[in-house]
């Protein structure tokens, strides 16, 4: 496209510049254009078009693909001098990958024509060769002399799945035209962006076939583990609302996980990028998109009872929902608001409500939240109330979390941004997309999986006790003969928090750690079938080293590094797939993103939950009255036994506390909703606990929860729970193709 190299460079006016701009960037792609943006452009232009530029048809075909990429990378409505400079950038590379393909792609045109042309002087040499050739035509009579192994080979070099056709098994040197890769149609390239869309979309179908045929996936290429300092981090720019990659100083340098430390940047930018997010999917949500006329009062409860199961909603029943930032309070004395904030105390003790324009005290007595959800220090809420002058006080009378959204949603919001790196890494200049053409050709490779299987052990695997060794012997037996794919193992692998000390037989703590880990590779060296067809996954836990040398097995950082490869190397030896990962870690398995952390979350939440009064007075007022009941229920009396028979709505507590938990959890979009204070987190390492979009499976080891099989808004969750429980070996077989588990036990 550009023509530098054959045509002399002139200097262009802005203003000669703005007709074709306006008509291109304003009127077709809705884009504002600033005046230092036109001046850049303009200066571009010149450089690479000549003087010749408003008849080249060239130019114009670049307008429209700089206003495709900016569209594409979502950098708002104005057009400014540093966004026309960075997408010119992400232009060129994009050219110049293109180029390469087209080259490597002629090169191996060469190569096959120049086989193709041996093959045929090789035939006309052998007489009997060439009787073969004309022996398979489609009207020879000799057709079936033909063997079926050479049938075969010719299909196989074809790549055709046409097997019952013969003039398709003849035409062993036709050349198939070239096909584009799967990246090219990510990467949008300029002569590819002009072409009638709608006939793109009739063809699709056809293309997709012959792609599939021509290149065929491997599901190994799509199942990785990625630890937390190799996740790619994109950073979130409220302004222009879309997602900015950032280099990370921690990316692939292992060793220095929790040596290096953050800047403080990173540890203001926290919670801001949080709620930031939680804000945009928010106003995605349809509660918010209504242009009717806000009710405050009914907002609320409007949306309670859209959370609760199996409300059916109505045209006539709604309202919309707005938010205010909690600056525009004062002054507004006695008037109702909805404020999107962070839950925290402040030094005087008092519960506050904090977004990044301000910050104000709340008062909860008469609150009344929504059930089924937990609320803890350091969540983000959704508070409505009256805001009153004196006191300078916010009194909430209702307060829930942000509603959910689903993955697919979320991932067509951000633009479909790669975040696992599976179509490729992203750069400073490039960020890497799915392809809606990756996604349906890795959704049908992934249908096809239904082998596929992952065990699940539960946490607390202790290989200093005799017992956790005997059920590890019994589970790899029952394994052995049908091998599954991947094994995850979650820590803690000891007893005894991992620290300089002695023990009474004057071994370190560290050697007995390690002697463990040995033990555990010569267990393993008996079950071959197990070693060479699984990989095996370890995720460290709180007594794992090297964070337990200072925690001494409390709560330690998050996220923690993997088991150093000092206890490993036996292991590393006697296993062909071993995966050492951080906590989390997240599997990109197809196209789902799997994300597994080894955490008691729910004896945090319990533990750290908001007290409000009013539902305690509920509560107690409950127990009051069924004590009540109790004392003057008789036996013949079957109308107040009717009554304390528990509701055919009403769920078990475990399943109660299970979704209450997992909608805590993705409601928020992160790991850890916490505070630093109560759950310390890296400062640079937050993304990798953040889950926007959510993941397709979250499997969450917390040995405080019971086992639970929870599936909200699409996203599987699961918890095997504890390992050991008296003598019984508990774990979870998952199918990721059909999201599917089944509790399993193994008695020893």
């Amino acid at each position: 496209m550009f023509n530098s190299s054959q045509s002399l460079p002139v200097d262009i006016l802005p203003a000669h510049l703005r007709p074709l701009a306006y008509r291109t960037l304003s009127k077709k792609y809705g884009l504002s254009i600033k005046s230092d943006g036109l001046m850049e452009l303009a200066q571009f232009i010149g450089q690479n078009f000549s003087i010749d530029w408003k008849k080249n048809p060239e130019t114009l075909k670049f307008l429209e693909m700089f206003a495709t990429v900016w569209k594409q990378q979502e950098r708002g409505l104005f057009v400014d001098r540093q966004g026309v400079k960075e997408v010119i950038v992400e232009i060129q590379e994009r050219q110049k990958t293109l180029t390469q393909k087209n080259a490597s792609s002629a090169q191996n045109n060469r190569l096959r024509n120049k086989n193709n042309l041996d093959n045929f002087l090789h035939q006309r040499k052998s007489p009997i060769q060439e009787n073969v050739i004309n022996s398979t035509q489609p009207n020879s009579p000799n057709m079936q002399a033909k063997s079926s192994e050479a049938i075969d080979s010719d299909i196989n070099d074809n790549n055709n799945d046409d097997e019952d056709d013969p003039s398709m098994i003849a035409n062993t040197s036709m050349e198939i035209p070239d096909l584009p890769e799967e990246n090219d149609i990510d990467d949008y390239p300029m002569d590819q962006e002009l072409v009638n869309h709608d006939s793109i979309d009739d063809n699709e179908t056809s293309l997709t076939g012959l792609a599939s045929a021509s290149n065929e996936l491997n599901w190994r290429d799509y199942f990785k583990f990625i630890n937390a300092t190799e996740l790619q981090k994109f950073s979130y720019d409220p302004i222009k609302m879309h997602f900015i990659f950032t280099p990370s100083n921690r990316q692939n340098k292992s060793n220095d996980f929790n040596l290096r430390l953050p800047n403080v940047r990173a540890n203001t930018t926290m919670f801001s990028t949080r709620y930031y997010l939680v804000k945009d999917r928010i106003m995605r949500n349809e509660a918010f998109q209504s242009t009717d006329s806000y009710n405050p009062l009914s907002s609320m409860m409007s949306l309670q009872r859209e959370l609760t199961p199996g409300y059916e909603p109505s045209e006539i029943t709604g309202s919309s929902m707005s938010i205010t930032p909690v600056k525009n309070l004062l002054g507004r004395d006695g008037q109702n608001f909805l404020i999107l904030g962070l839950l925290r105390k402040n030094v005087k003790g008092n519960w506050t409500i904090e977004d990044p324009s301000g910050i104000t005290e709340i008062d909860i007595s008469q609150t009344i939240p929504t059930s089924g959800l937990y609320y803890v220090p350091g969540c983000i809420v959704l508070a409505e109330g009256i805001y009153f002058t004196v006191g300078n006080k916010f009194h909430v009378t209702s307060m829930t979390q942000p509603p959910g959204e689903r993955r697919e949603t979320t991932l067509e919001a951000i633009g479909n941004i790669d975040l696992l790196g599976l179509n490729g890494l992203s750069n400073p200049n490039y960020i890497s997309r799915l392809s809606r053409d990756l996604k349906i050709r890795l959704h049908y490779l992934e249908q096809d999986m239904t082998d596929h299987r992952c065990v699940i052990l539960g946490g607390d695997i202790f290989l200093n006790e005799m017992a956790t060794m005997e059920a590890l012997k019994k589970l790899f037996i029952r394994l052995d003969n049908d091998p599954p794919t991947m094994i995850l193992l979650y820590g803690s692998f000891t007893s005894i928090p991992v620290y300089p000390s002695m023990t009474s037989r004057m071994i370190s703590s560290t050697t007995q750690y390690k002697n463990s880990f040995d033990t555990l590779a010569a267990l393993l060296s008996e079950f071959k079938n197990l070693t060479e067809e699984s990989t095996f996954v370890f995720i460290p836990g709180v007594n794992d080293p090297w964070s337990s040398t200072t925690s001494l097995g409390s709560a330690n950082l998050l996220p923690q590094r993997p088991i150093p490869k000092y206890f490993s190397q036996k292991i590393d030896r006697v296993c062909k797939n071993v995966i050492w990962g951080s906590n989390p870690l997240r599997i990109a398995y197809m196209f789902q993103e799997i994300i597994t952390i080894r955490d008691d979350l729910d004896d945090r939440f319990k533990r750290h939950s908001v007290i409000f009064p009013l539902v305690e007075e509920e509560k107690e007022q409950n127990v009051e009255d069924l004590e009540r009941q109790l004392e003057d229920v008789s036996i013949n009396d079957s109308t107040i036994i009717n009554q304390l028979i528990k509701d055919t709505h009403q769920l078990p507590t475990n399943i109660e506390q299970s979704r209450k938990y997992v909608k805590t959890l993705l409601d928020q979009g992160n790991l850890s909703p916490f505070l630093n204070t109560i759950r310390p987190v890296i400062w640079d390492l937050d993304h990798s606990l953040t889950m926007h979009p959510i993941p397709s499976t979250l499997i969450i080891c917390d040995t405080t929860a019971p086992r639970f099989d929870v599936t909200y808004n699409g996203c599987k969750t699961l918890n095997p729970g504890r390992f050991i429980t008296k003598r019984c070996a508990r774990y979870l077989e998952y199918i990721p193709s059909l999201k599917r588990a089944t509790q399993e036990e193994v008695y020893f």
